[in-house]
């Protein structure tokens, strides 16, 4: 496939610096139809690792995370800032930030995404934080905004 790249840079929660690229093949509508639409940089630590996609100047008392690219830039039309975790075992992992009372999840309805929310959710819970959870009906956000974009 032969076509353009959506390229996110991944950076460490905490200190900021980068860590990998995450490259994901894309049409003019969707993801590539194709078997690895995504991929990350060979050789390149990606633990403890996010996608930024709104700067930490505006992550203020609330932040909304999502595994993928996608689904992160979909729960910003609704909540924002919102950053991307990569897949559900860096959303299971992401620690607790300070100064953040309020975090977002949108989960992934696959058991992989709903554990890793959970895991994250709980943890943040337990820290006297608020956490809402998204309960959508298909697999992620962006399935359910993209299938309701294509109806209209």
């Amino acid at each position: 496939y032969v076509g353009p790249a959506l390229v996110a840079l991944i950076t460490d929660i905490h200190t900021r610096e980068p860590l990998s690229l995450h490259r994901t093949w894309i049409t003019e509508s969707s993801k590539a139809d194709i078997e690895n639409p995504r991929l990350l940089l060979g050789n390149h630590a990606t633990v403890g690792g996010v996608i930024r996609l709104y700067p930490d100047d505006e992550v203020t008392n609330w932040l909304g995370l999502a595994e993928g690219i996608e689904t992160a830039l979909s729960l910003a039309w609704a909540y924002r800032p919102v950053w991307a975790t990569i897949d559900a075992g860096h959303l299971a992992q992401f620690p607790l930030l300070a100064g953040v009372g309020e975090l977002v999840i949108a989960v992934d309805q696959d058991p992989a995404g709903i554990t890793a929310a959970n895991t994250c959710a709980t943890r943040w819970v337990n820290n006297n934080r608020t956490v809402l959870l998204t309960n959508q009906s298909k697999n992620d956000l962006n399935d359910v905004l993209t299938e309701v974009c294509h109806e209209r």
